[in-house]
């Protein structure tokens, strides 16, 4: 459902005011082609003395539409709309100017009528992970289409180590807990944008680790950034992976 916060530097004349919101949402609802009622509009009408300060003639201030979706259109198609929207506001609104700004809905927004736009719901997976409980964390979050995927090292699904003195072995097993937790959240390694991979000793294991790391993503190929740290939380844990992923991308 289209969510529209109109800002206008007022005051509106009552002949214009009357009725307008309903008007601008018809209007708005036959550029996105929804049905009756799944459009929405919220008017705002800024502080006239803004003009003023700013040496504007309140007629001749830009109004400023934006636009609140859950899904925002291909470019090309947001481009059209917006280009319609502002040509049908400016004559509703009498206004020379209007300017339209596409904005994913978020927490906080409200809308015409009252109704609170929520932003997406947020889901999470663990795992057996004695920390995840412990230090009060997910092995993975999704909000929306992204998924982030806690740093994770070599565990069985007992929580017992994977993999002792073998960075690669490791590395595989750390990814395939990734690759479990995106797969548990609506994911795949096929979605995943960027890795972190947080090794011990560089210098001897950045080879088995990065061949790993090729052999679980393929042609996927994502960002990656590989850096030797101190010590991870166990002595025996050669490597940490961290990843990204955004759905559809």
């Amino acid at each position: 459902m289209p969510i529209l916060d109109v800002d206008v530097v007022g005051p509106l004349p009552p002949a214009l005011r009357s009725g307008l919101a309903r008007r601008l949402a018809d209007a708005a609802a036959a550029v996105f082609d929804t049905g009756p009622g799944e459009t929405w509009v919220q008017i705002h009408e800024l502080d006239p003395d803004l003009r003023a300060e700013n040496g504007v003639d309140a007629a001749e201030a830009p109004v400023l539409v934006r636009v609140l979706r859950e899904a925002l259109p291909a470019m090309e198609a947001r481009a059209r709309e917006a280009a319609a929207l502002a040509d049908a506001f400016a004559a509703l609104l009498a206004r020379p100017r209007v300017h339209v700004l596409f904005e994913p809905s978020a927490a906080g927004r409200v809308a015409f009528g009252g109704k609170l736009v929520t932003g997406p719901a947020r889901a999470r997976h663990a795992t057996a992970a004695r920390w995840e409980s412990l230090y009060g964390y997910s092995r993975a979050v999704r909000v929306g289409d992204t998924i982030w995927v806690t740093g994770t090292v070599a565990l069985s699904t007992s929580g017992e180590p994977v993999g002792l003195e073998d960075a690669g072995a490791q590395t595989a097993r750390a990814l395939a807990i990734v690759q479990d937790a995106l797969e548990a959240l609506g994911g795949s390694l096929g979605d995943v944008v960027r890795t972190r991979l947080f090794v011990t000793n560089i210098a001897r294991d950045h080879d088995a680790v990065g061949r790993a790391h090729a052999a679980a993503f393929g042609d996927v190929r994502p960002a990656t950034t590989m850096v030797e740290v101190r010590a991870l939380i166990g002595d025996w844990m050669l490597v940490e992976v961290e990843a990204d992923a955004q759905l559809g991308g």
